[in-house]
């Protein structure tokens, strides 16, 4: 995942005073990659960041800037490392061959002005018939040799452009998977995080958290593969069933989530129809067809309330997903806005 600043100035605030404090009472640098860790910490969007920094704060661990360094690069910027060492690899190879042609380019051209020079010099000398006929010639051989790699030069101009724009494109391409998550087509965690930080100022907002039920079990006696089967039947479903203002993503692991910018009832609506198509989801053994499970989920729904942070609201949200669950599963529960956390 990628740090994630929101452009909202309360919000924003918000996280800078929750996370300097901390960094300053662990004597830890403010520096801008310790400021993106613990800016990161604050607004829960890692749950294994929050782990490990919180097992190092409980256990009073010193916070090295080697420790601080793998944990960003490990949490907040692996997967743009990883990509732009890629692309940074390929745009080196085009360069390194430029320069090799742009060299090969001034050798030629430096070959051709001595050839200019000594012709010059027999021109102004004494001129014999014998002479005249070698300046000719050389000239000649030498402004074929400067055309060949002109040319070439000119082939290699081409290809490099051929190459810089396939990289341009794959940069495009990998800004629009950086919030597409490849398993279920649908959006990542980062399209939500970026959809709530630019749509939280909006009247409305409601969230809709998705858990599938015995999920592990699943995996436990299907296998993964069969797991994976039924999380990319889900994105289909919320594909389906999301409306177009809407923004439906893979929260993490078998947990989805939709971002309604509307009401609760609304959200309860989108989320019956979702269960009712979750339950035409069957487990069939693969060699006789036969079905030996169906697929539930557990929801929970809260609404934005005035004065509320977007972490509170999803704490809501993840809250009436909770009850759900202890109240049997397999079903809709939505938050009191009475029992939001407030500051």
């Amino acid at each position: 995942m990628t740090v994630y600043f929101p452009a909202d100035m309360q919000l924003a605030s918000r996280y800078v005073k929750q996370a300097i404090p901390l960094m300053v009472k662990n004597g830890i640098a403010p520096n801008p990659c310790n400021y993106s860790l613990w800016f990161t910490y604050v607004t829960n969007r890692d749950k294994e960041l929050k782990n490990v920094l919180d097992q190092m704060l409980k256990e009073k661990k010193k916070f090295s800037e080697e420790i601080s360094r793998n944990l960003f690069k490990k949490h907040v910027m692996k997967e743009e490392i990883n990509k732009q060492e890629g692309l940074q690899a390929s745009l080196t190879s085009v360069l390194n061959e430029l320069v090799g042609s742009v060299e090969k380019a001034k050798n030629g051209a430096d070959d051709f002005q001595r050839s200019l020079e000594k012709g010059l010099e027999c021109v102004s000398g004494e001129l014999t018939s014998s002479s005249l006929e070698d300046t000719i010639k050389l000239l000649i051989q030498t402004t074929k040799s400067i055309k060949l790699v002109t040319n070439d030069f000119q082939g290699q101009l081409e290809s490099a452009e051929s190459e810089i724009t396939e990289l341009r494109q794959l940069l495009h391409e990998n800004e629009q998977h950086t919030y597409i998550d490849p398993l279920t087509q649908i959006g990542n965690r980062r399209a939500f995080d970026k959809r709530m930080g630019e749509s939280f100022q909006n009247e409305k907002m409601s969230l809709v958290l998705i858990d599938l039920d015995h999920f592990k079990k699943l995996n436990d006696t299907y296998g993964h593969l069969m797991g994976d089967k039924v999380l990319q039947g889900v994105g289909k479903i919320l594909q389906k069933v999301c409306p177009e203002n809407a923004l439906a993503a893979r929260f993490g692991g078998e947990e989805f989530i939709l971002l309604l910018e509307d009401s609760q009832d609304k959200a309860f609506q989108i989320a019956e129809a979702i269960r009712a198509s979750l339950s035409k989801l069957t487990l069939k053994k693969k060699s006789s067809g036969e079905i030996v499970g169906n697929i539930t989920a557990s929801f929970g729904i809260a609404q934005k309330i005035d004065g509320e942070f977007p972490e509170q609201l999803i704490e809501r949200t993840d809250n009436a997903l909770y009850t759900a669950k202890e109240n049997g599963r397999d079903r809709i529960q939505i938050s009191e806005p009475e029992k939001a956390v407030r500051n």
